[in-house]
């Protein structure tokens, strides 16, 4: 996906790519993996590292900010998070283990602005392969 733009809601705010059992099931649905994008801190991966529906295990890069593609890669109960400047060129931000993960997960994109502010995000060229 490619995050177009991101509002400076906080260093925090959050636009990316999620992976889970049930994107529906928060707190509960396991196989949880997001790659963010944030205005101050960087890329994020963090993961659900113990089946218990909740992100617990973080991998940042910084220097990356909006406009910014993300990337996920799996491969059985593996995935790789990356970040490119122009699609060509990618930067692995960590490999993580999804606990709990069926053989095919829910994926989406989401925003979050970490302070309760309101804001947005865009994204394009979404695709799932």
């Amino acid at each position: 996906v490619h995050v177009d733009s991101q509002d400076n809601t906080n260093a925090w705010g959050k636009a990316g790519l999620m992976l889970r059992n049930d994107i529906t099931g928060t707190g509960s649905s396991t196989g949880y993996l997001a790659l963010f994008a944030t205005p101050g801190q960087g890329v994020t991966l963090s993961s659900d590292s113990n089946s218990d529906g909740y992100l617990d295990s973080n991998t940042t890069k910084t220097g990356a900010v909006a406009p910014v593609w993300l990337r996920l890669v799996r491969s059985g109960d593996s995935v790789t998070g990356s970040y490119s400047a122009d699609g060509t060129t990618w930067t692995t931000v960590g490999t993580a283990t999804l606990t709990g993960a069926n053989s095919t997960e829910d994926a989406g994109v989401f925003f979050t602005a970490h302070s309760g502010a309101p804001g947005t995000a865009k994204f394009s060229q979404f695709s799932v392969n």
